[in-house]
């Protein structure tokens, strides 16, 4: 039964990666070039109307606790299963770190950059936070890349242990 309700965990925590990986993605190809492609003015205009700037939250923090908690259950009840237990603690660890890293890093500009009308900041402090946002975003899918396809490996694994028994 324990083995039954970590291979659901596991389809839950694939799924749940490749939403929020995938959101990750489309963030960084669509939507980051339309506030940063010349900075200070392009991200000073996207906050020009506040009723229309995009709240990725309201799609990413349920992902990410589901990605999270299906990940940290996934790889605490799958365990004692040898040889993807690397693959489960490496997807784990990868996911509580992006969001703490999102909660601790990101959240704080992102109130600069999107919701405080920029705090009276100059317009270079304002390139100075953006750029470094940019910078650590890229930081971000990386742990998420390697996090999203460690998933995908013990899933793999799990697929090839089925097949097996």
């Amino acid at each position: 039964m324990t083995r039954k309700i970590a291979q659901i965990l596991l389809w839950i925590a694939v799924v749940a990666w490749s939403l929020w990986f995938g959101g990750l993605m489309y963030e960084m190809v669509v939507i980051l070039p339309l506030w940063s492609s010349s900075l200070p003015e392009s991200v000073m205009e996207w906050n020009a109307r506040p009723q229309f700037v995009v709240n990725p939250t309201r799609f990413f923090a349920p992902v990410a606790v589901t990605t999270v908690l299906s990940s940290l259950l996934g790889l605490i009840l799958g365990w004692k299963s040898g040889n993807r237990r690397i693959w489960l603690f490496l997807s784990a660890i990868c996911a509580i770190v992006t969001l703490a890293f999102t909660l601790i890093y990101f959240f704080p500009k992102n109130e600069v950059l999107f919701r405080n009308q920029f705090a009276g900041l100059s317009g270079e402090e304002v390139s100075i936070i953006a750029r470094s946002w940019i910078t650590a975003n890229w930081v971000r899918v990386c742990i998420m890349a390697v996090g999203f396809f460690a998933a995908l490996r013990a899933y793999n694994i799990d697929s090839e242990m089925s097949e097996k028994n």
